[in-house]
């Protein structure tokens, strides 16, 4: 049985991973767990919805149809925008939880699909150990993000950045970092 802390590292273990052995990962890595495991696709689902649902702007990661056909790449279905390694394994996600749904009962698939997005996937209750570790992992995707689409961090975004705090020996404890500052603005 998988502990919490054990799906953080699968995740970490997952963003390594090469993109074209995503296919061998799963087979090898995931299948056995999600036997082990009752509730292993949900779970992960739920956290990697979690990770990739505020990186991508509005319009991302939607199918590529060029003269009205989906457009195929490297054997994958393409899409727009920037795709992470997490990304291609949350398409997987989403298609496992379909089937189960389907094999249940097709009548009642859209009831349930529904169900789950709303009071499953939408709802994070997570602890705040855990949801500090996801934290982390979402910012790093969103710099990979920043890096490999070559996009430059506005101004507003540089200042406003909680990393330019800290904890000062003042009367109200916080002052302001200009270190930091003068860092993000010599990159």
């Amino acid at each position: 049985m998988l502990k919490r802390n054990d799906y953080l590292k699968l995740i970490e273990e997952i963003r390594n991973t090469e993109k074209k052995s995503i296919d061998e990962y799963i087979e090898k890595e995931l299948e056995p767990l999600r036997q082990e495991n009752e509730n292993f696709i949900e779970i992960l689902y739920k956290d990697i919805f979690y990770l990739i649902s505020d990186i991508d702007k509005k319009g991302e990661n939607d199918l590529v149809i060029e003269n009205g056909s989906l457009v195929i790449e490297d054997g994958e279905i393409k899409l727009t925008g920037y795709q992470s390694r997490l990304h291609n394994l949350s398409i997987w996600l989403h298609l496992e939880i379909v089937k189960k749904f389907m094999d249940e009962n097709p009548l009642t698939f859209l009831d349930k699909m529904k169900n789950f997005e709303e009071n499953f996937l939408k709802k994070p209750n997570y602890t705040p150990e855990y949801k500090l570790q996801l934290e982390k992992i979402k910012k790093s995707l969103k710099k990979e993000r920043i890096q490999n689409l070559g996009e430059k961090e506005s101004f507003w975004n540089k200042i406003l950045d909680v990393d330019n705090l800290e904890l000062k020996p003042n009367i109200a404890g916080i002052g302001i970092n200009f270190n930091e500052i003068y860092n993000k603005f010599k990159k």
